[in-house]
């Protein structure tokens, strides 16, 4: 029998094809970039001129550590212009903060734990009364004893700060026999690591205003969560939150510094006693810096065995975290520090436990790559520890152990799209194309040259079974222009932009034809917090959606004014064309015009609400823990001056897989700032105190890497799509502090032969290793 001829045809295309981006991709310009150089914009201290009629001081402790025996306003209410004086006896509601555990007295009743503890609030004509009326304030004290470190709150005979004791919680990772492995591992290396207390260092600092008229409570004030500000404002004032509103200003930097609530609920407490006055406060440097969640400082005690041939087998760690005085975000902390123990490798056995430790120091709580930022740190640094002693290369010894799409990571989730192997070869090859990776070493006889890398993975959003969810809300106006609505802050990281071009791109718009509308809670539904690296992916998803239902009106409307079928028509460059019929085509302002003639609403809501699953508390296992993960990998080149201790930093490498990069300047500015953030995390940045009292609490003493300190960082943006993302992107915020620290460390090793463990890397400390010869 005769086989019929099979046609030779191409593939049948469909109408469903996505169709070219418009501006997603593109390097637009920041939508809020005029307003902010000419200075047009608005921060917190620019709405006190004309606005502000009284202003609000806080008293806050002496002492570290103390019980508050007494409390004498007097003498402060007799002060001229002091219009009022209010201690915890004035507070309406709970008198309590705290964004996992309530656990932070607003204003003190009893007990003071930390130097930045608020116990009394004065309200006056001037900032300079304010500040008289509260250096009026009298308080006694009876000082209790002064836990300031890990090791002394620990300690058998330590004072307990908490009737539960100094012991916060823990978090624990269980996989395989890790003792059964170590025992059968031709190589183990074991090494103690200390990484430091750090602050966010932002340079817009806390001020605003706030007013109560007509049974409504405003707050204009900066933070990084607008609609659960609103929630624990109202418990700790007793109002419903419906009586609140809170408006976003113009916010310069975070970096989960603003996670906290800050200003706020002062604000509104003198509002409330003063209503129909617009009240303002601001906070001076030191007062930030006294007052403010830091980064949790960490000791990590980590074991790590191996193959002959370098394949890991498994890892024992063990993690004290300094929580200071109140938990914060200290829960989460130390579930990401357990979920990224192990970070992009594959290790079949591992054990890991997590301690939060309570001390008198300043709250520990968000800050960029929470967590998952000093566990890099530890097992980046086995990692080249294990290469010495296997003598092997170390990129060699990374490749062998990265996961790949489809292996689980510690907590025994299995990853989709894992590019780590792609990421680590795009940063050396990078790396490699000068003189081959070969480094030429300075002729100085005191200077050492070297380099080091790391590879990271980063899980997005908070995960773990946390009902994490997006909102947003996508219109047109009467002037035919898009207006997207979302509760997301932009504290400088590029919501504003991202979201208008996500909108843009669905509704074939140009991007000055979308207007945002952000972070007001009688405008806006909730979009969650500005942390966890998770507005692009959540967000961007939620107005994603919503553009795309009013895609589909647009589309209904063209359909009838073309004679189409929606899926024969395209928007684009502000058009609704024929996709097979040239010239045949309507603006999409005349569609919106037409549309709303005809009923069509033209006004679509979303949300995005991916599911994580909670941990198994015993093991912390599951199988989902995030719902998605992003890699990346660094390498660093550094000079050292072995006399001095100096470290420079001369070439910096950084890949970052990001899915999708919607604006890919905006995408590598987030890198470049994150390198900078993390040289200075590595060599320079750490709050010293003394008995919880902060020693340099100011940008004199406290040190930031400046120009000179940051090479030109060269950014390798890889865009490998991720299956949930918009439009493919998962997003960039934490990784590159993250991947930088670590690239540092191993630099210097690979410079001096001496591997740091002490963070940070001051020239003090590294002078001290050379000179011992053991470790920083």
């Amino acid at each position: 029998m005769n086989q019929p001829v099979r046609p030779d045809v191409p593939p049948s295309p469909t109408p469903y094809a996505a169709p070219p981006h418009g501006v997603v991709g593109q390097s637009c310009g920041r939508l809020d970039g005029a307003t902010k150089t000419t200075g047009a914009i608005k921060y917190g201290a620019d709405l006190f001129w004309g606005r502000a009629e009284l202003f609000v001081k806080v008293v806050r402790s002496e002492h570290a550590h103390a019980e508050v025996k007494s409390i004498i306003t007097s003498e402060a209410r007799a002060v001229d212009q002091v219009m009022g004086v209010y201690t915890h006896n004035d507070m309406p509601g709970t008198n309590l903060q705290g964004l996992i555990l309530r656990d932070h007295e607003v204003l003190t009743s009893g007990r003071v734990r930390y130097m930045g503890d608020a116990i009394a609030l004065v309200v006056a004509e001037s900032e300079a009364t304010a500040r008289l009326g509260a250096d009026a304030v009298q308080v006694e004290y009876e000082p209790l004893p002064v836990i300031d470190s890990i090791e002394s709150a620990l300690a058998k005979d330590a004072y307990p700060l908490y009737k539960a004791g100094n012991i916060m919680g823990g978090k624990r990772i269980r996989k395989g026999n890790v003792d059964e492995a170590l025992a059968g591992a031709a190589v183990v290396v074991t090494e103690s690591f200390e990484t430091q207390s750090v602050d966010h260092a932002f340079l817009d600092l806390e001020a605003g205003v706030a007013c109560y008229q007509d049974d409504l409570l405003t707050i204009e004030a900066p933070g990084q969560w607008v609609h659960e500000e609103r929630r624990l404002i109202a418990l700790a004032l007793g109002l419903e939150p419906e009586h609140i509103r809170i408006i976003q200003p113009a916010t310069g930097g975070a970096f989960g510094g603003r996670e906290d609530i800050s200003i706020q609920i002062y604000l509104g407490l003198a509002a409330l006693k003063h209503p129909g006055k617009t009240i303002a406060m601001r906070l001076d440097r030191a007062e930030s810096v006294r007052a403010r969640h830091k980064r949790h400082a960490m000791r990590i005690e980590y074991t790590l065995g191996a193959k002959s041939d370098g394949s890991l087998t498994a890892a024992k760690v063990t993690v004290y975290s300094d929580e200071g005085a109140y938990a914060s975000t200290g829960p989460a902390v130390m579930r990401k520090a357990a979920s990224h123990a192990t970070g992009p490798y594959r290790v079949p056995n591992v054990s890991v436990d997590v301690y939060g430790v309570h001390t008198n120091n300043n709250p520990t709580g968000a800050m960029r790559g929470f967590g998952a930022c000093q566990m890099a740190i530890a097992y980046e640094g086995m990692m080249d520890r294990l290469a010495i002693k296997l003598e092997m290369d170390r990129f060699d010894l990374r490749i062998k152990n990265l996961i790949q799409s489809g292996d689980e990571v510690t907590t025994g989730q299995h990853i989709q799209v894992a590019t780590a192997v792609e990421c680590a070869e795009a940063a050396m090859g990078k790396f490699r194309e000068v003189n081959g990776g070969l480094l030429v070493q300075p002729d100085e006889a005191h200077l050492r040259r070297g380099f080091g890398m790391s590879v990271i993975c980063f899980g997005l959003g908070y995960g773990d079974g946390f009902p994490d969810c997006a909102r947003a809300r996508v219109a047109f106006d009467d002037a035919g222009k898009a207006v997207v609505y979302t509760g997301g802050v932009d504290v400088g990281q590029g919501l504003i932009n991202m979201v208008a071009q996500v909108a843009a791109d669905e509704l074939g718009l140009q991007l000055d034809n979308v207007r945002v509308v952000a972070a007001d809670t009688a405008l806006t539904d909730e979009s969650g917090s500005s942390s966890a690296t998770r507005q692009t992916y959540f967000t961007g998803n939620a107005v994603k959606l919503a553009a795309e239902e009013v895609k589909e009106e647009l589309l209904d409307i063209a359909g009838a004014h073309l004679q189409l079928h929606p899926h024969e028509i395209e928007l684009t460059s502000g058009f609704a064309r024929a996709i097979h019929v040239p010239g045949k085509e309507i603006a999409i302002k005349e569609l919106v015009a037409q549309g709303k003639k005809r009923g069509y609403k033209l006004d679509q809501q979303a949300q995005f609400k991916p599911g994580t699953l909670c941990e198994d508390f015993d093991t912390g296992q599951s199988p989902r823990s995030f719902v998605t993960y992003l890699f990346g990998a660094h390498v660093s080149q550094v000079l050292v001056d072995i006399e001095t201790g100096e470290v420079k930093v001369e070439r910096h490498i950084a890949c970052h897989d990001v899915g999708k990069a919607i604006n890919p300047q905006a995408v590598r500015g987030q890198i470049t700032g994150g390198v900078a953030q993390g040289i200075g995390m590595a060599l320079m940045e750490e709050v010293i105190s003394k008995k919880g009292r902060i020693l340099n609490g100011n940008f004199t003493d406290y040190i930031l890497p400046t120009i000179k300190d940051v090479p030109h960082v060269e950014c390798i943006v890889l865009e490998n799509t991720d299956p949930g993302g918009p439009f493919g992107a998962r997003g960039v915020g934490e990784p590159p502090l993250i991947g930088a620290v670590p690239a540092v460390l191993g630099a210097i090793q690979d410079a001096t032969g001496t591997a740091p463990n002490i963070l940070p890397c001051t020239p003090e400390r590294v002078w001290r290793m050379l000179q011992d010869g053991t470790n920083a």
